[in-house]
Formats: structure tokens, sequence, C-alpha cells
């Protein structure tokens, strides 16, 4: 049987909904009425809201305007494309997201009422859980690859690889070196003299970091274009007049403005080092009549928020300086935080295994099985909250994320024969890490992380001093 565990409540089109992930990590809603019971989504219903939260732009960076109550968004381009239709690809998500048990397998999808079912009675077949038991069947699945046929291609077939370690499958070379990567874009002639500079730095910083896969971006390296536009052509191609460049992994083409210098340490230098890291990660090509995809998103878990922060994280990790402006900021502060108390994880790791892999090791970490994933989920849905005028959400719904943030920082920095005021300095750390850079409109009940800490330090032994207001 499937248990579902509650993600967070939203508000969205004057409707209130629950959200749960399923024990293999799928997407479950379900309307909450005004007497308190719940109902399943009309599929129309349930499209249109699919449709929206997938139609959210990922941002990189948020440029603040005084002269504007709002702020102003900066869009990344994202990958498969901007804007989303109700294509049949997402009818088939409505549908994958009902068939997961028999009674909703059941449901006449083409009715047009509203099917109202009381709580207790869905309780019986969806367990409302905040902890699972532990069973090997809730326990996450890595991705590792997969082997599909080609549709219409006989005796052609597709493998999606999600781990590095299976890449030997379609590769029959083990390691690359600074000087293969700089031959390639030496002898690639879709790449311009006056790009080429930019790509040995990238190859330079990326080799320097121990124990990256580089077997990819070598690949990429083979065919990549470099497509230098002029600025109304650039916001042609990203629909964004601040974009500085992008990355389209179907075409394996990176677009950059023309004349335009990419200087070290500015903004427009990392965007272009985040999007190279990329093709460090994710790449399309053809070998021997099979379409090899590697991804870094998988079938038990995916999330664009969680790779981009990732992404974000190794590419300033590339840099000889320090640089805490980082695209997607605070939801990469939010996972810097998990590596740095994580001893079973490094950010390199995720040039060689897929998201499901990091948040096993997350789950190895703190303890808690098929756990890390409902936290993704949370600052996803936060994300999405923050820029969308059309999902409301409560504050309290993203304490479980903070309790979990604390809890593992608390335990890697608070120790019980500290004195309250230190562990006051170390929670104001915790608070600056998350906060750095991060706009006020996130409305982050930081209140909450003081009443966390008094009752942390209770638990633990330190006695709570009473703070003056």
């Amino acid at each position: 049987m499937k248990n579902y565990r509650k993600v967070m409540q939203f508000k969205f089109k004057n409707n209130t909904y629950n959200m749960y992930l399923d024990n293999k990590n799928k997407h479950f809603f379900l309307r909450c009425n005004d007497d308190g019971s719940l109902s399943y989504l009309t599929l129309g219903e349930l499209i249109v809201l699919c449709n929206h939260l997938k139609s959210i732009p990922y941002v990189m960076n948020i440029v603040k305007d005084s002269s504007r109550s709002k702020v102003k968004f900066i869009p990344k381009v994202i990958l498969k494309g901007i804007s989303i239709v109700l294509t049949p690809l997402i009818m088939m998500t409505a549908w994958e997201q009902y068939k997961s048990h028999e009674r909703i397998k059941n449901f006449q999808y083409l009715r047009s009422d509203v099917t109202t079912t009381e709580e207790t009675d869905i309780d019986s077949y969806i367990s409302f859980q905040e902890e699972e038991e532990v069973t090997e069947e809730n326990d996450l699945v890595v991705d590792t690859y997969v082997t599909i046929p080609r549709i219409g291609e006989e005796g052609y077939k597709r493998i999606l690889i999600f781990d590095s370690a299976y890449l030997d499958m379609v590769l029959d070379y083990d390691t690359v070196s600074l000087e293969d990567l700089k031959e390639v874009v030496k002898n690639n002639p879709k790449i311009s003299d006056s790009f080429r500079p930019l790509l040995y730095e990238y190859c330079e910083a990326v080799t320097k970091k121990d124990g990256v896969e580089l077997r990819v971006l070598y690949e990429n390296l083979k065919t990549l274009e470099v497509v230098e536009c002029s600025k109304s052509e650039l916001i042609t191609k990203t629909l964004s007049v601040d974009a500085c460049g992008c990355y389209i992994r179907t075409e394996n083409k990176i677009y950059v403005l023309e004349n335009h210098e990419y200087k070290k340490g500015t903004w427009d230098y990392q965007v272009i080092f985040h999007e190279l890291s990329h093709a460090l990660r994710t790449g399309i090509w053809d070998k021997n009549g099979t379409e090899v995809r590697v991804q870094v998103e998988g079938f038990n878990y995916e999330n664009t928020i969680t790779a981009e922060a990732l992404n974000s994280i190794f590419t300033v990790n590339l840099f000889d300086y320090k640089e805490r402006d980082v695209a997607y900021q605070l939801q990469s502060n939010y996972h810097q935080i998990f590596l740095e108390c994580m001893d079973n994880y490094d950010i390199v790791d995720y040039t060689k295994h897929p998201l499901s892999y990091y948040a096993k090791k997350l789950d190895e970490f703190t303890g808690k099985d098929n756990y890390a994933t409902v936290m993704f989920e949370l600052i996803d849905m936060q994300y999405k909250d923050f820029h969308s005028t059309s999902i409301e959400t409560e504050q309290s719904s993203y304490y479980m994320l903070y309790d979990y943030i604390m809890e593992m920082y608390f335990k890697k920095y608070i120790t019980s024969d500290m004195i309250y005021e230190d562990a006051v300095r170390v929670k104001d750390e915790l608070l600056d890490k998350i906060l750095y850079d991060v706009p006020e409109e996130y409305n982050i009940d930081v209140n909450y992380f003081d009443r966390y800490l008094d009752d942390y330090c209770t638990r633990i032994g330190i006695e709570v001093v009473k703070r003056s207001r």
C-alpha cells in the first residue's frame, strides 16, 4: 500500500489544497473544503494547478527596485521551454497523480461535479503521517540508468543515465585531462575565437576540483555551439531583458552576448560558468544508433530548483575567490547549509550522481528515511509562493523545513557545555547564512528560530536566559 506524507497546505485561485508525496516521491493533491472535509480535484482543476506550478519561470537573480512595491525578476531560460500549454504530457502527469491507488484509479475523471469525501474516509486509504515507519517499500531508490526503445525506430534505443558510474555503458574511456578538454575546444569550429579563452578558464577551474566527472563535458564540448547574439536577439531567445547568456541542452548551444566581456568577479561571469556547469552534468548525444541522455533528474526523484541550487553552489566553488551572491539565492543558501552539516556528501558528488542520491545521503545523515525529498519540496514551494501571485502559503507551512535545518545545524555547532549566549550566536550565524541577500518579501519568520533555539537548549541542558525586548 502506498503511504502519503503531507508536505504543506497552500491557496491557489481562492481554493485551499493539501500537497502530499507518496513513498515514490510523486505528487498528490486534495482540496480542503470549508466544512473541514477533503475532496478529489476534478481533472480540469488538477490540470490548471499543475500547469501553473510548471509555468513559474526559473529566476537566477532578483534585482531590488526601491521605486516599486514588488521585486523585478530576471528569468533564467527553462531548458524545456518557458511557457507550458495543456499538452498530452501535462494530461499524462495528471493521470499519473491519480492512478497510484486502486480507489483513485476508479475515480470518474469526466464527472463535472465535485466528489467530496470526509477526512475519516480518506484516512482509510491515505496515511497522514509526519513520520513514516521505515520499511523497504518506503526506502528511496537511487536512480542509475534505464534503457528504452526509440519509438518508431526499430533496432534503435535510448539510454538515460543518471549516475556517472554507468557512463562506461556508452563510453570507452575512463578519464579526461585538462589537455583533452582544451584540445576539443580548440578543434571545435562552432566555438568562436573570442569565446575560447573563457571556455579554457572554465576547463582549468573545473579540473582543479578533485573527483569531478569530466566525461559528459568532454562529449558536449565536441559539438558545443557558441551563438553570439545582439542584445535584442538574446532577449528574443531568452524572453528576458536582463539575460547575459543561457545554455540549452537539447541543442547543445550556449547563447552569449556578442562583443561582451565576461569579466571575472562579475555576475555575468558567474552566469556563464553556471550555464557551462549544466553542460558538465547533462548532455544528449548519439552513440552508434543509441541516443544517450545524461541528466541529474531521475524517475525516482526530480526537482529543478534543487538541481539549480546545487549547480549554483558548485559553480561558485570553482572560483578562486569567495562569492556569496549566487543564483537561486535562498534555495542555494538552504542547500549550502545542508552540505556544511553533512559528512557523507560533497558538492563534487553533484557532478557524478542524481538528485535521488543526494536525497538518500541526506536521509542517511539525518536518520530519517525518505524525508529529504519533503524538505526539497518545501523549498520548491516557498520559491513558487514567492514568484507567483496566485499561490499563497502561511509561514507556518515552512516550520518543518526550519526545524529540519536547525536540528542539523545546532547538533553540529551547539554543545551542552555552552552557555546560552554562545548558542544564540550560533543561531544568529545560521540566520545570516539563510537570509543573506534574500528579499524581505519572503517573510521568513525569524522569531520561530528563537523559539526553537530555546526548546533545543532546554533539551540538551543549556539554561535559557530570558532575553530583553
